[in-house]
């Protein structure tokens, strides 16, 4: 059972977490994997995570975003993270991941810089 679903916004890859609890189990090395297949063939890809539904966030979760991260600027695209629950949103405060991700305020603004990012 897939923990998010996927749609295309003008180039940008959305992707909405649909139950928390598939992010931020240590064991869910398929959800990991769906994310990095998403990007393994997109040249600079662009993803915008939805993370209303995500009220928290475990090491596993924030492991599993760093990677995902990761493997997108390998290929020299970028990601924004976007409808963040405030727990969530202090826990990357608190962990200053707030400075390595993209953090906005709903996904109009995600698609929009994403759009216009330029590579690095």
């Amino acid at each position: 059972m897939s923990t998010f679903t996927t749609r295309d916004d003008s180039g940008v890859l959305v992707v909405a977490f649909t139950d928390p609890s598939g992010l931020n189990d240590f064991r869910n090395t398929p959800l990991r994997d769906a994310l990095f297949e998403l990007v393994q063939d997109r040249t600079e890809p662009r993803a915008a995570l939805d993370m209303h539904k995500v009220d928290y966030l475990s090491s596993s979760g924030v492991a599993i975003l760093v990677g995902f991260k990761r493997k997108v600027e390998m290929k020299d695209g970028k990601i924004a993270l976007f409808r963040l629950q405030p727990a969530v949103h202090d826990l990357l405060k608190v962990m200053k991941l707030d400075r390595y991700f993209t953090i906005v305020e709903d996904e109009a603004e995600a698609v929009s810089q994403l759009r216009t990012a330029p590579s690095v």
